[in-house]
């Protein structure tokens, strides 16, 4: 409860911040909005020339981009700014200060900023996924929206784990440039369906690098097309990956040795 409090409070302090320069909090509310609609004409365009995608036709694709903006907005508006900021606490001194105080320094630090700009992105993904559904393309049953809330919650997590990694990453070097750059690698391989990729690379991104679970397993799920037994295989995966990352996490943190060496 004291962990959730603190994170609350500092929330706030960040919307306050974020209401300081309401013009500038606006406008990129608007852009990150015009930014979803490039894409999702983007995807459009796709099926000027082509019927379906490795199997997918035109409104399970939207689908799919809706799921993948969800899940790309939230990981903005919740990781993305505390990951950025992490470099800064390491060279400045803050971290260690952190690390004095009774509270558990893996939770701050992962949530104690939150960003606001991609409230245009997931509204709008959250207003195409409904017109899908008022549409037809997606049929939603007491299943199909079970296993989507977990998958979506696996997705999370397993965006959660990068983040994790990366943060140990800038414990140790002390300066970790393009983060943004590395992120983006990673959504970038989840824009399409794992269908398109080779046999191989499907493998591969659903067991050692598991971005299927990600995007196209939670579209699926909201499909109807993906099984449960999938979508607890993704579950699984993260909740590993999670402890792992966290054991990875303490490690990093026992063997720090504070901005002063």
């Amino acid at each position: 409860m004291l962990q959730a409090a603190i994170i609350l409070k500092l929330w706030k302090a960040s919307m306050m911040q974020a209401m300081e320069y309401r013009g500038s909090f606006a406008f990129s509310i608007i852009a990150n909005f015009f930014d979803f609609i490039f894409g999702f004409l983007q995807y459009l365009v796709f099926f000027t020339a082509a019927q379906s995608i490795a199997g997918w036709n035109s409104d399970q694709m939207l689908v799919l981009y809706g799921v993948f903006m969800l899940v790309f907005a939230l990981q903005f508006i919740f990781l993305y700014p505390n990951l950025v900021a992490m470099g800064d606490m390491v060279n400045s001194g803050n971290l260690d200060l952190l690390l004095t105080k009774p509270v558990n320094a893996q939770l701050i630090l992962s949530f104690r900023r939150i960003s606001f700009e991609e409230l245009g992105s997931i509204s709008t993904a959250l207003v195409l996924l409904g017109w899908l559904t008022v549409k037809g393309a997606i049929n939603l049953t007491p299943a199909s929206v079970a296993l989507f809330l977990v998958a979506i919650v696996a997705a999370m997590l397993l965006i959660y784990c990068l983040f994790l990694l990366l943060m140990c990453l800038a414990v140790f070097l002390e300066r970790l440039d393009n983060m943004a750059q590395l992120m983006w690698s990673m959504f970038s391989l989840c824009r399409y369906p794992v269908d398109v990729y080779p046999a191989r690379l499907r493998f591969m991104f659903f067991s050692f690098l598991p971005v299927a679970y990600i995007a196209s397993v939670p579209a699926s799920a909201l499909l109807g097309t993906a099984s449960a037994a999938q979508v607890m295989t993704g579950m699984i995966i993260a909740l590993t990956a999670t402890f792992a990352t966290t054991l990875l996490w303490r490690r990093t943190i026992r063997a720090y040795t504070s901005a002063g060496g």
